[in-house]
């Protein structure tokens, strides 16, 4: 925790960020409920890259919630626990760090414009979405995950059920949740999925579609994420 982005990060979000969200009319929750081990889960890279979406002004805040410009919600970076616990327990939410910080990645390293960038897809299937020529056109999409082993995975199992154009959802959660991205590739069918995890921890690949139930995941360097003109 002594590093200096960690260490902005966190003063940020004692003097700003985790007041406005307890103290929303709304919400009326006590900050001594933030529990401090878990900014232990944000690294170096994940708290500079979403500095650098606040300094830009990608997203605005209010309230503890960051929007950008075609976001389709609202992204809190706390974790509300039992309300039965007093004060009500709260945590550092890494996901959506992670994904505001990619917004700042996609625009400073991929030359994408903040008009062209917003969190959560039409179909809510990912995390972050490029648009290209108009806002229905998801041309590339983002799906965060906490750890590398679900990046790992999730990129697993939507090969899989990429490749046999799957019609049964799966039972299980994370094989459930996995199913649901292949979904959302066949509603929209973005040119790039992009696979994001903590730490900088990301695959990039060009989607191939076979037919309207199959496709593939290509792997391609992360220069596949810079926006086409």
């Amino acid at each position: 925790m002594s590093t200096a982005c960690i260490s902005q990060f966190r003063k940020r979000l004692y003097s700003k960020w985790l007041p406005g969200f307890c103290h929303a009319p709304h919400r009326n929750l006590s900050t001594s409920g933030f529990k401090e081990q878990s900014l232990d889960n944000l690294s170096e890279h994940d708290a500079l890259w979403f500095l650098r979406a606040i300094e830009l002004d990608l997203v605005t805040e209010a309230d503890g919630f960051f929007t950008a410009p075609l976001s389709r919600a609202k992204e809190q970076i706390f974790w509300t626990g039992s309300r039965n616990v007093d004060p009500r327990p709260l945590t550092l939410w890494i996901e959506p760090v992670i994904t505001i910080g990619a917004l700042a990645k996609l625009n400073l390293s991929h030359k994408w414009p903040a008009e062209k960038l917003g969190t959560q897809s039409q179909t809510w299937a990912f995390d972050l979405v490029g648009y290209g020529d108009t806002e229905n056109h998801e041309f590339l999409a983002c799906e965060v995950k906490k750890t590398t082993r679900e990046i790992d995975l999730l990129i697993e199992l939507m090969k899989q059920y990429g490749a046999d154009g799957s019609i049964q959802e799966p039972e299980k959660a994370k094989e459930k949740n996995a199913y649901r991205k292949s979904e959302g590739i066949r509603r929209t069918w973005p040119s790039v999925f992009w696979a994001l995890g903590p730490n900088n921890y990301s695959k990039v690949f060009d989607v191939i579609k076979r037919n309207e139930r199959e496709f593939e995941l290509v792997e391609m360097g992360s220069d596949r994420l810079t926006r086409s003109t």
